[in-house]
């Protein structure tokens, strides 16, 4: 296992031989635009109106786009998807990074900097006085933390690299 895998981040390629303006004409059918509003705050995904509302919300400029799900419940840990399409060797590369909301990022890395710093704390005063099973938490919650910080990432990241593979009928390739 590699530290890559638990990071709330992906990074990776997908190619197709959709030329570029049908893929980009096929994310403009997916995509709504996004909201001034919804721009400015973390809870960006109001309640799906209707069924024939787009699945995803977000901008997309000349070959570049930005994306999020659009759902019925509330998740911070959505991941915001960004591409770049090109043109390559007779096929389109779709380029594409995710991760969480910035905000989402800074309140996740406080917390677990202080959670580490309660480790690092705990571990000091059991050198010195002796274990307790009460010196556990801080490492409780470093676990919990690190799990409620990339279980819900990583389950929505995949369903976004599914639907652009499906949407795209492109294929993912690994980049060495």
């Amino acid at each position: 296992m590699n530290i890559k895998s638990v990071l709330p981040f992906d990074t990776y390629t997908l190619v197709t031989f959709l030329k570029v303006p049908e893929v980009m004409g096929r994310l403009e059918a997916n995509v709504s635009p996004k909201k001034l509003s919804s721009m400015l705050v973390v809870n960006r995904y109001g309640q799906k109106k209707d069924s024939s509302e787009k699945p995803y919300a977000g901008n997309i400029t000349g070959q570049q786009f930005e994306i999020v799900r659009v759902i019925n419940y509330k998740n911070s840990f959505l991941p915001v998807v960004k591409g770049e399409v090109s043109h390559f060797l007779g096929q389109t590369e779709i380029r594409v990074k995710s991760s969480p909301h910035i905000a989402v990022l800074v309140f996740s890395g406080f917390w677990m900097l202080m959670v580490l710093l309660g480790c690092v704390i705990v571990t000091g005063v059991a050198i010195r006085e002796g274990f307790e099973p009460a010196l556990l938490i801080p490492f409780a919650m470093l676990i919990f933390g690190s799990l409620l910080f990339t279980v819900p990432y990583k389950i929505e990241a995949k369903k976004a690299k599914e639907f652009l593979v499906k949407l795209l009928d492109a294929t993912e390739v690994k980049v060495s």
